[in-house]
């Protein structure tokens, strides 16, 4: 690291970074996919790079990081019935009912990473309130990455991994390639509570909850008819199964929509070329086929779906399902057990809250979880998981949708095709700023 530091430790081009204009960067933001080392051999843009591949370093990556899934502080959660909620961790990206059930996975030369973000603890309201605050991008980074395998990850440069367009330029040596994985269980599980649980969940409802039915079953009972005959429920309220997984799935998996997005506008504030795609096929790229191991996960076999269901990564990221979980039920136990925390236990685990009200006040507004809704839920889940051998029913249980990926851009290619304005002033910049005292690495001749 630079001895060019301000008092506070910020090196100036992270500073010149975090200071960068919020229009310009979104009014600059552009896929700029040619980066050092790559090559194009055929079209209009024929193309080598005299430069080395020249990979981002641990500072580029932690801003990068931090643009996509930082910790921002405590969420506020006005309302009436949503108080529940603000036991959640605020971060850059927003997350249905502040659950934040996306992980992100990134992959360099060095090996394959992955950021536990949801680790993290709230110190303060707005978590980066000073100057000297902002020295945490990198101490965020460093506390809450880890390693999960040496070298880069398994993909090859090929087709079906791939497709035929982006063969060229994914995951290429000095480029880091960020993927972010969401899983839909331990939310479809908190959202059927939700939906169901007449008596307690955010419904509170006089007329009955939600009766699930299963539309490839000639729409009968989800595992849920009793609950409706003993009140519970109301068979006037229907939603069918895959209707409610679609409510969930849509939800969660813009996440990772986001978290590239809001990834681009830092590209664009600190000069790093890349782009956000989904020019690839995720069974394979999660390690559901024998082409690679891709991300390594664990996948199972269900009833009646051709595909095998990523269910998550043994000991880093696992689904709220079997066989993480000996059975649906318990399953179902360990997603809703936070949903009834206190408020003075969640601060005596180094929580902030926002409200000025007392815990107790807040609290009496909060709808709790009955254990009628709880069971309840636990039979709907457990059809879902004996009648189809995955949970959710129609869907994944971990998605990935998007790749982000991140290079140095190699601004001579642009020089050569582009018209002016094909990149920003910090791209031009960047490795001069980013780089002071390191020669551009060229390839010998």
């Amino acid at each position: 690291m630079s001895d060019d530091t301000k008092p506070y430790g910020m090196r100036p081009e992270v500073e010149a970074a975090w200071n960068f204009p919020l229009f310009e960067a979104m009014m600059g933001r552009r896929s700029r996919r040619f980066g050092f080392g790559m090559e194009l051999e055929h079209g209009p843009f024929t193309y080598k790079s005299d430069k080395e591949p020249f990979p981002l370093s641990e500072d580029e990556t932690a801003i990068l990081v931090a643009a996509a899934t930082g910790l921002t502080g405590a969420i506020l959660c006005e309302g009436d019935t949503q108080g529940g909620m603000v036991k959640s961790v605020g971060r850059t990206h927003p997350s249905a009912v502040g659950a934040h059930r996306t992980q992100l996975f990134f992959t360099n030369d060095d090996g394959l990473f992955l950021y536990q973000g949801t680790k993290h603890k709230m110190s303060k309201m707005k978590e980066y309130e000073t100057e000297e605050d902002r020295n945490k991008i990198r101490g965020f980074y460093d506390e809450y990455t880890v390693k999960i395998s040496e070298g880069r990850f398994d993909l090859p440069q090929a087709e079906p991994g791939l497709f035929a367009h982006n063969l060229w330029v994914t995951n290429t040596p000095g480029s880091t390639l960020f993927m972010p994985v969401t899983d839909v269980s331990q939310d479809l599980i908190r959202l059927m509570v939700n939906m169901c649980d007449s008596k307690g969940g955010a419904r509170y409802s006089k007329t009955g909850g939600y009766y699930i039915v299963d539309e490839r079953k000639g729409m009968r009972a989800a595992g849920c008819e009793k609950w409706a005959e003993n009140g519970l429920l109301n068979k006037e309220n229907i939603l069918p199964l895959g209707r409610l997984e679609k409510i969930i799935v849509s939800w969660l998996c813009a996440e990772g929509a986001m978290m590239g997005t809001l990834m681009q506008l830092a590209m664009a504030a600190t000069g790093i070329g890349g782009w956000l795609h989904g020019g690839f096929t995720p069974l394979v790229v999660m390690g559901g086929t024998p082409i690679c191991k891709g991300l390594g996960m664990r996948f199972v076999t269900p009833k009646e779906d051709p595909f095998p269901n990523p269910v998550g990564l043994d000991g880093y990221f696992e689904g709220f399902c079997p066989p993480y979980y000996k059975d649906m039920d318990t399953a179902v136990e360990a997603a809703v057990a936070g949903m009834g925390e206190k408020l003075d236990d969640w601060e005596k685990r180094g929580m902030v809250l926002p409200h000025k009200v007392s815990n107790e006040e807040f609290e009496k507004a909060v709808p709790g979880v009955s254990d009628e809704g709880v069971e309840c839920v636990k039979d709907i889940c457990r059809y879902i998981y004996e009648e189809y051998g995955k949970f959710p029913a129609f869907n994944d249980t971990m998605h990935l949708l998007y790749f982000i990926q991140a290079h140095h851009l190699d601004t001579d290619f642009y020089d050569k095709y582009f018209k002016e304005g094909a990149y920003l002033d910090t791209h031009k910049k960047h490795f001069e700023m980013w780089h002071k005292g390191t020669n551009i690495p060229r390839r010998e001749k």
